[in-house]
């Protein structure tokens, strides 16, 4: 079985460069090398909500027996982290098995999303985002030599 790296991931984009339609991306072959070196666990467990009229997203993730302050969002360079820490207890135990373990959630955020806010109530940790375009790039008609086009045109601005 062939191992694929992040020099592996490189060498491809590499070879897409000459085609001269990639332009401005380097930070994308960052992101995508830390993400690469990341590893992922299935704690905790957790949904992606997809609201395609609205264009939102929300991320809940089940987080029973954790409280507001064990739990910290941040987002880094278009990287959401979600990182638990619960903490020892000074507890002993005659069986445990309820699991409040260190945890470290990441997702890659698309271009123009918008971490909007985050809310925390019985146990369910709920993570909203927008894919929020802004009106410079959105599709529009560029005038030749000071003329508007007498053509219609199918890019609306």
């Amino acid at each position: 079985m062939t191992q694929f790296t992040t020099a592996h991931l490189e060498n491809f984009f590499d070879l897409l460069q000459p085609d001269n339609r990639f332009i401005g991306m380097e930070n994308m072959f960052d992101r995508l090398e830390r993400n690469v070196q990341y590893h992922d666990t299935n704690f905790p467990v957790y949904n992606v909500i997809h609201d395609q009229k609205e264009e939102t997203y929300t991320i809940e993730l089940a987080l029973a027996g954790y409280s507001s302050a064990d739990i910290d969002v941040t987002l880094d360079d278009q990287t959401l982290i979600v990182k638990g820490d619960k903490g020892d207890d000074d507890q002993k135990y005659f069986h445990k098995g309820i699991a409040y373990r260190k945890f470290e959630k990441r997702w890659t955020l698309g271009e123009f999303m918008v971490v909007n806010n985050a809310s925390f109530e019985d146990g369910l940790l709920k993570i909203y985002l927008s894919k929020v375009i802004p009106d410079e790039k959105k599709p529009r008609t560029i005038e030749i030599n000071g003329k508007k086009s007498t053509k219609k045109s199918l890019l609306k601005g």
